[in-house]
């Protein structure tokens, strides 16, 4: 009876209780509360700004004499300015900028055409192309021409590839977005995990637990219990930011970005999955947590590598890097947003990333189960990986 009652508390998965454990830790942590929400109020206020911004643009105080100038304002706001006429007497142009009632005064003389007058070059209104469009009105009307025909095709209209004009900015700050998201659960969520193991030894408490549960279970329960709280923050962050999106006047990038943040987030889960247990094994590496530092640089130039080639790879070389573990948990959404790659082409990129993360936890668990229970001294690669060989 006694031998089935402790097969019967036996926990049967081991590494849940550990991923459970991992998990509660983060929760129960000041540390997480602080950076998860300054974050997300970083990225609410970053928006908040945008919105009063482009919702908000200031209008420039432009003192006028007569109908003429008032007509150069009223052609410059119908191209878009924020221009207010303030009507002064002619002689009261100056001092009306001058005394600050105005950040400038437009005249006309027959003799010497326009005058912009300001007090402050950094306030000068751009008044060029409207005082153009006017004055050649003014001089077809006079010549008895009709202006429209003069002006006939002057202008270039500028058309993207894409029909769309929002679609080149749309795709800057979405793969800049991807790559800082990934950078910063990658470093913050891995130098956690890798902590975690070195405390654990530094304690001997991983002695008692590799007595309790079995190593490997240990190491997935760890990596398990990490990538879910990296991806439910970048998935807070993701739709945080998609909803400050809709308050800006760039709302028309969301039917873009969004479909493509799902694929980041499955890749997102792949590449940091890969990643993990590597962050594991460098813990295991090491003696004290100053070791990190040691043990720790090639993943932490790994993920800055896909952060700067997330920014800066174009043509071909972001093809190749979209296909590429980790370097395609940030190309190949970028490439799906600019339509340079289809579904297809992210389905394959994602089974050479599952299959690579299948290798990393394979070396992981190795690595992992050579240094867990070294304590003499640091193992460098060289040394761990003739051993595991």
């Amino acid at each position: 009876m006694s031998t089935e009652a402790s097969t019967r508390r036996a926990p049967r998965n081991p590494w849940v209780i550990v991923a459970k454990r991992e998990i509660l830790a983060q929760l129960q942590s000041k540390a997480f509360w602080v950076g998860t929400l300054s974050t997300l109020a970083l990225v609410a206020v970053a928006f908040a700004v945008s919105s009063f911004l482009g919702g908000g643009a200031s209008t420039t105080k432009v003192a006028v004499a007569d109908d003429r100038a008032a007509a150069v304002l009223s052609e410059a706001n119908s191209a878009g300015g924020t221009l207010e006429a303030v009507t002064v007497q002619a002689d009261q142009l100056d001092d009306a900028v001058r005394d600050g009632d105005a950040s400038a005064a437009l005249s006309f003389d027959e003799e010497t055409g326009w005058t912009l007058t300001v007090k402050n070059m950094m306030d000068t209104p751009d008044l060029n192309n409207a005082v153009r469009d006017y004055q050649i009105g003014q001089n077809a009307a006079a010549a008895g021409v009709d202006a429209k025909q003069i002006m006939a095709n002057t202008t270039v209209n500028l058309v993207p590839l894409d029909n769309s004009e929002t679609g080149a900015m749309a795709i800057t700050l979405a793969t800049f977005a991807f790559s800082i998201l990934f950078m910063l659960a990658a470093v913050t969520y891995g130098m956690q995990i890798a902590q975690s193991v070195v405390t654990e030894k530094e304690s001997r408490i991983v002695e008692i637990l590799a007595a309790a549960v079995p190593i490997r279970s240990l190491l997935v329960g760890k990596v398990v219990g990490n990538t879910l709280m990296a991806l439910s923050q970048v998935l807070l962050l993701v739709g945080t930011a998609l909803i400050g999106l809709t308050f800006t006047p760039f709302k028309e990038m969301i039917a873009l970005i969004a479909p493509v943040a799902g694929w980041f987030i499955l890749f997102f889960l792949v590449g940091f999955a890969s990643l993990a247990c590597l962050w594991a094994a460098a813990g295991a590496m090491a003696t004290r947590v100053q070791d990190l530092s040691q043990t720790t640089t090639p993943l932490t130039m790994i993920v800055m590598f896909v952060y700067m080639a997330g920014i800066l790879a174009k043509g071909t070389l972001a093809q190749v890097l979209s296909y590429v573990p980790i370097a395609s948990t940030v190309m190949m959404p970028g490439r799906l947003l600019s339509g340079d790659a289809t579904w297809v082409d992210a389905l394959i990129a994602l089974v050479i990333a599952l299959v690579f993360m299948a290798v990393m936890i394979w070396v992981g668990v190795r690595i992992y189960r050579r240094g867990l229970l070294q304590t003499g001294s640091v193992l460098s690669y060289k040394q761990i990986f003739s051993k595991a060989s």
